[in-house]
C-alpha cells in the first residue's frame, strides 16, 4: 500500500489538530495490535493519511507518541471517574468510592479497546516509563483519595487492591464470558464492602 498522503493539508495553525489525529490513529491501531511493540510510526502515518515524515513534526519517536496516547486515554478515564464521584454528595464517602468503582468497571467493559490500550500495552518491553512518567498516576490518586475519605488506614493499599480486583472483573468477564457471572453490581458492592471493612 502506498504511503502517499491522501488527506488535505491542515491550514496554518492547525498543527494541533493533526497531532490529535495521530494520537487517535495510534490508539485505534493499538486496540487491535498484539502489543505496543507492533506499532510503527509508518502505520500510524498511513492510518492518518499523511506522509511518514510528517509524524516527526509532532513526535520525536514512537515512545513520545505512545506517551501522548496514554495521557489522552488516562485523562478520558479520569474524567469518567470524576464525573461518577461528583454525582454523589461529599458526605457519603463510601457511596462515592462505590460510584468510582462502578464507573471504572463500566468503562472497561464498554470500551474494551480503549481499556486494552491502557493496561494491555503500557509498560510492555520497549516502553517502560519511570514512576514519575506514569500517565495513570493521577487516576490512581483519585482512587487513593476516595479510599482515604472512607477512613482507610492504608489508602494506597486499599486503592491498589480495588484496582487489581476491578481489573480482574473486566478481563475475566471478557476472557470467560460463558462463566455464570453474578451481576456486576453485586460483585462491585461485595468488593467495595469487603475492602473497606478490612481497611478500617
Amino acid at each position: 500500500m502506498s504511503d502517499k498522503p491522501i488527506r488535505s493539508r491542515n491550514r496554518r495553525g492547525e498543527g494541533a489538530l493533526l497531532r490529535a489525529e495521530l494520537v487517535t490513529a495510534a490508539s485505534t491501531l493499538l486496540e487491535d495490535l498484539d502489543g505496543q511493540e507492533a506499532l510503527s510510526l509508518r502505520a500510524v502515518a498511513r492510518a492518518a493519511g499523511i506522509a511518514p515524515q510528517s509524524v516527526y513534526l509532532h513526535f520525536a519517536d514512537r515512545r513520545e507518541l505512545l506517551t501522548a496516547v496514554y495521557q489522552v486515554r488516562f485523562a478520558e478515564l479520569r474524567e469518567t471517574l470524576e464525573t461518577a464521584r461528583d454525582a454523589v454528595p461529599k458526605g457519603n464517602a463510601a457511596e462515592r468510592l462505590s460510584s468510582i468503582c462502578h464507573a471504572y468497571v463500566d468503562y472497561g467493559t464498554r470500551n474494551p479497546g480503549h481499556y486494552r490500550v491502557l493496561f494491555g500495552t503500557a509498560g510492555t518491553p520497549g516502553w517502560e516509563p519511570t514512576e514519575g512518567q506514569l500517565p495513570g498516576l493521577p487516576t490512581m490518586r483519585l482512587l487513593i483519595d476516595a479510599a482515604a475519605d472512607c477512613g482507610s488506614t492504608d489508602p494506597d493499599a486499599t486503592a491498589l487492591c480495588l484496582w487489581a480486583a476491578m481489573h480482574g472483573m473486566i478481563t475475566l468477564r471478557q476472557d470467560r464470558p460463558s462463566f455464570p457471572w453474578p451481576p456486576l453490581d453485586t460483585l462491585i458492592r461485595t468488593m467495595v464492602d469487603a475492602h473497606l471493612a478490612a481497611a478500617v
